[in-house]
């Protein structure tokens, strides 16, 4: 293998005779072997090692390589991570149900030449590439770098089923920079999304370690703020809008002056509101208010909600 980048390979097997001839394989390689003796230990080890490729041993007491294969399959934090069924087997049934049932990515005949468990290893690895690539351009908004629109509407369906279960305060906070068509206008495009960038920058800042942040759309914001009343919601808010206020955006050497508005609502429990599309559209309401009252403000829903 030619990259920098150490590749962890996780070999699991209860033969450790398995996992010393890969090592022995990469040895002059940036390569780390893990190993696990069986189905159980694997599943821990993929979980706790965040391993490049698994290579996965059929026939294991205990929880064998099927189970432990669909098993990682279905875990969100395991599933993309490329996984290779070993097996003495060569009957087509059983490669079937490995691809159809267990949901494995390749599959090697033992004995195998090491030759080949390369070669396959190396097109495990380009297709974990892809994978992550293609998950953060479904994730991401490109522009700015934030949660975009479809992760935002999962997060906030997230929280509000937690909040159902769990009575606990759920704020949003949506944000619209103030006479943004002007910064296009005068200056380009370009410039515009110089600023959106660092305002995406500035919004991540004011978020806290479990709110989300991301772009709603345009120069729309929105902050997810779990487990947060009213008047922390607001300080959150608050804090974003005059760190907007505080800051020079550089556009063709110039300085220019942004600002912000935002909307805050908050719901102190799922059943207060047919649904996250309500709390959204309170959140909107109160940053039309903030926009027709002045711009450059915070305003927080006097609706009866938390």
């Amino acid at each position: 293998m030619t990259t920098d980048k150490k590749t962890r390979i996780l070999v699991v097997d209860d033969d450790a005779d398995t996992a010393r001839l890969v090592r022995d394989w990469y040895r002059e390689k940036p390569v780390e072997v893990i190993e696990a003796s069986g189905g159980d230990e694997g599943i821990r080890r993929a979980q706790s090692d965040d391993p490049d490729v698994i290579l996965m041993d059929l026939m294991m007491p205990g929880t064998n390589g099927f189970e432990a294969s669909r098993r990682l399959k279905a875990d969100p934090k395991t599933r993309s991570i490329p996984l290779v069924l070993l097996s003495a087997q060569r009957d087509a049934r059983t490669k079937a149900e490995g691809f159809d049932e267990a949901g494995i990515d390749d599959y090697i005949v033992k004995p195998f030449e090491f030759e080949e468990l390369d070669a396959r290893i190396r097109a495990m690895l380009r297709k974990g590439v892809v994978l992550e690539e293609l998950h953060e351009l479904a994730t991401v908004d490109e522009l700015t770098r934030l949660a975009n629109r479809r992760v935002f509407t999962r997060r906030l369906h997230e929280e509000w089923i937690r909040t159902a279960r769990y009575p606990a305060p759920l704020s949003l906070v949506m944000l619209d920079l103030d006479d943004f068509k002007r910064v296009n206008d005068t200056h380009g495009h370009p410039a515009g999304d110089r600023v959106l960038r660092e305002f995406a920058l500035l919004v991540a800042g004011g978020a806290r370690a479990t709110d989300l942040a991301a772009r709603y759309g345009g120069e729309e914001f929105a902050l997810i703020l779990p487990h947060t009343d009213r008047e922390l919601a607001f300080r959150v808010a608050e804090r974003v809008r005059r760190a907007v206020e505080e800051q020079r955006f550089v556009v063709d050497a110039t300085p220019l002056r942004v600002t912000v508005s935002a909307g805050v609502a908050t719901v102190s429990s799922a059943a207060d509101l047919g649904g996250p599309s309500d709390l959204v559209a309170i959140a909107d309401k109160a940053l039309y208010a903030a926009k027709k009252t002045g711009k450059n403000r915070v305003v927080v829903s006097d609706s009866r909600q938390a």
